[in-house]
């Protein structure tokens, strides 16, 4: 819950204005492109609204109820668990949450124990997602060699995008899936961090992409670098920093602009900017849809879990469908234009 403060401490005022003093030096370079766009009145905007947040919100602490998910049944995998025709076949079996053995001895519990089952194997699509984006980039580098016929000729930017940004992208979201495993498999705050701490990544990448695509270089210098990828290395120790700093001090406020910011800040630049140069708008738009719709699943988890008879939950849900928008940008890194 968000509780606000009616006065910030001297302290905090002291800690927003160095921080926003310090950010406004080492964008210095940027003002002017900036002002040029007419994005300087938005982003000051910006600025002032996160230093808002953190001087009149109470520190946010990570809610225990959070790791408490809606679907909690284990998966049972037996090798030759079977009778009759099917003895010797692999066998599932889905058991309760509080379900401790039948007592039974002439059927044994032995097997491989899933805990959590729908949330721990939802992440096969976050992982399908992130190898999608990877598998798109290497055809992609063979489409455009087969095209030019010798080397693949790309501008500055281009390299940047397709070599270090979106490969960031795609290998974070592989991470994500694995982290997300880990801590679904025993959720709590200590586990959190590892499903965290990639997400922050994936976050930063993609985000400087979109920098890069809606706000490129100044004056048709392609040697010149943009905002986008300025802000790559900034934007990622931020979000790792975020995840180590709830953990050590159990307050959210840091993570919760890194998480959700950008999202806005994307949106922003889809609907008001100018046409991103490689194209990609509809796969963009279709991957923020899909974000948002996870983020509201993962929210009524168990009304979802209810309203499917409990057999998807919310956050398995929301890990279909997160998993789908990796899937939409690595379809748009297919047909953007050269």
């Amino acid at each position: 819950m968000i509780r606000l403060r009616k006065c910030p401490s001297a302290a905090s005022v002291s800690a927003t204005l160095l921080c926003i003093a310090s950010f406004y030096c080492a964008a210095s370079e940027y003002r002017h492109a900036l002002r040029q766009r007419q994005l300087d009145v938005p982003v000051t905007i910006v600025l002032l609204l996160i230093a808002a947040f953190f001087l009149f919100v109470e520190p946010i602490p990570q809610p225990q109820s959070y790791h408490n998910f809606a679907d909690r049944r284990r998966c049972v995998c037996r090798c030759g668990g079977g009778r009759g025709r099917g003895r010797g076949m692999p066998s599932m079996m889905f058991l309760p949450p509080n379900y401790h053995g039948s007592g039974d001895k002439s059927k044994p519990n032995a097997g491989i124990v899933l805990p959590n089952f729908g949330d721990t194997a939802s992440n096969i699509v976050i992982l399908l997602g992130g190898l999608s984006g990877v598998v798109s980039l290497v055809a992609l580098d063979l489409m455009e060699t087969e095209k030019n016929g010798v080397g693949i000729d790309r501008t500055p930017s281009e390299e940047w995008q397709l070599s270090v940004c979106l490969p960031l992208f795609f290998a974070a979201t592989v991470v994500v899936s694995i982290g997300s495993t880990y801590y679904h498999w025993n959720p709590n705050d200590a586990t959190l961090v590892f499903d965290r701490l990639p997400m922050t990544v994936a976050f930063a990448a993609i985000f400087c992409y979109m920098l890069d695509e809606y706000l490129p270089a100044q004056d048709g210098n392609t040697f010149e670098s943009s905002i986008g990828q300025d802000m790559l290395i900034p934007l990622t120790i931020t979000g790792i920093v975020s995840v180590v700093y709830w953990s050590w001090t159990d307050d959210l406020r840091l993570y919760a602009v890194v998480a959700i910011f950008p999202m806005f800040l994307m949106l922003f630049l889809v609907l008001f900017c100018s046409p991103p140069r490689h194209g990609g708008t509809v796969q963009q738009v279709l991957g923020l849809i899909l974000y948002s719709a996870a983020k509201i699943s993962e929210d009524r988890d168990h009304e979802v879990f209810n309203l499917t008879g409990k057999r998807v939950s919310g956050h398995s849900l929301k890990h279909i469908l997160a998993g789908l928008a990796p899937i939409a940008i690595a379809h748009m890194v297919l047909v953007r234009n050269s």
